[in-house]
């Protein structure tokens, strides 16, 4: 006859106090939800009593240790909790810090036993991305990085449309008289950062405008982007200023806003602004910004489908997905109010 398994067991396997155990099988709120889900997951492995039969479904969300500072993502992760819950699932934010990209190391808890599939989101690091592959997890990244596949692996990309948009904005300031305009963000950080990119440089060489270098900043991600005084340095540091801007991003270019401003330029007189993705600060900053509205709670339930249809089909063809995007004329701009929301 097999041995009975206590919550001694349980508590031996995973190093934790029979007390802890005890209080996660029973649902006390002192316990963290990640820990009672280990709990639960390691006495389900162990066979105890009704927790024998017990599955639980359990999706990471793998992200940077500073994800709150990126405006965008907030109603993503919200669409992303509805859709997970609505299909029976927990949804554990896993945060990486910079040390552990650089050394490789993965989450403890990103492993199969544990979970059912993998959101990751604003982690741009080649090899990390294929270790997280490695795992075998199912995973669906939210962007991903400029000119790379993952060729023995499976998975899937969520994005929202770039170039086309990023064209648009800056062929309208070049159609408006624009000939010095400047492009601010890290190409490189990301293949939605590129593709704004590409479609800033396509516009400029339809027009004739070769060289936007001068007018650029274009740094590593790694410098402060989002500080108010560093920006203001890297603008005063520009041989010649531009009579444009076209930003990566809302929080570049609401940074941007500021910056200018603190240097005595009125804004869009003087110069012209514009950034992507319409965060709710960018109606809110004076003047309010020229952008490209996105749907970012609508990409968070797009994810979810995703995930759900490569957990289902773990070795189904690779699918990057590109949600449609529109264009918002705002006050940074001197572009008529056409979509004023």
């Amino acid at each position: 006859m097999a041995e009975k398994i206590t919550i001694q067991d349980i508590a031996d396997a995973l190093g934790l106090s029979r007390n802890t155990v005890s209080k996660a099988l029973n649902n006390h709120p002192q316990i963290p939800e990640q820990t009672r889900n280990k709990v639960i997951q390691k006495a389900a492995d162990l066979k105890y009593k009704n927790y024998s039969q017990m599955k639980i479904e359990n999706i990471a969300l793998l992200t940077r240790s500073d994800i709150n500072a990126i405006s965008f993502y907030s109603e993503t992760i919200r669409g992303i909790e509805t859709s997970l819950s609505a299909n029976g699932y927990n949804l554990i934010l896993t945060l990486v810090k910079p040390e552990d990209i650089l050394s490789g190391n993965l989450p403890v808890n990103i492993q199969q036993s544990n979970l059912d599939g993998i959101i990751s989101v604003e982690i741009f690091d080649k090899l990390y991305m294929q270790k997280v592959l490695g795992t075998g997890i199912p995973t669906v990244f939210i962007d991903s990085l400029p000119n790379s596949l993952f060729e023995h692996h499976k998975y899937d990309v969520i994005m929202v449309e770039n170039e086309l948009s990023t064209y648009q904005l800056t062929k309208d300031l070049i159609d408006r008289g624009h000939q010095d305009i400047g492009f601010i963000g890290d190409a490189n950080h990301c293949r939605s950062f590129y593709e704004r990119w590409l479609g800033f440089t396509r516009a400029l060489s339809q027009g004739g405008l070769s060289n936007s270098s001068q007018f650029s900043i274009q740094l590593e991600d790694t410098n402060p982007y989002l500080s108010v005084d560093w920006m203001t340095s890297q603008i005063k540091s520009l041989k010649k200023l531009p009579t444009a801007f076209v930003c990566a991003n809302d929080d570049i270019a609401i940074c941007v806003i500021r910056s200018l401003k603190s240097l005595g330029y009125q804004i869009p007189t003087d110069i012209e602004v514009t950034g992507f993705d319409d965060v709710p600060n960018s109606a809110i900053i004076e003047p309010a910004l020229t952008t490209v509205h996105t749907y970012p709670y609508e990409l968070g339930i797009r994810v979810v489908e995703s995930l759900m249809n490569r957990i289902d089909r773990p070795d189904r063809h690779n699918e990057t997905v590109y949600l449609d995007t529109s264009l918002v004329w705002r006050q940074s701009t001197r572009q008529p109010q056409k979509n004023n929301p």
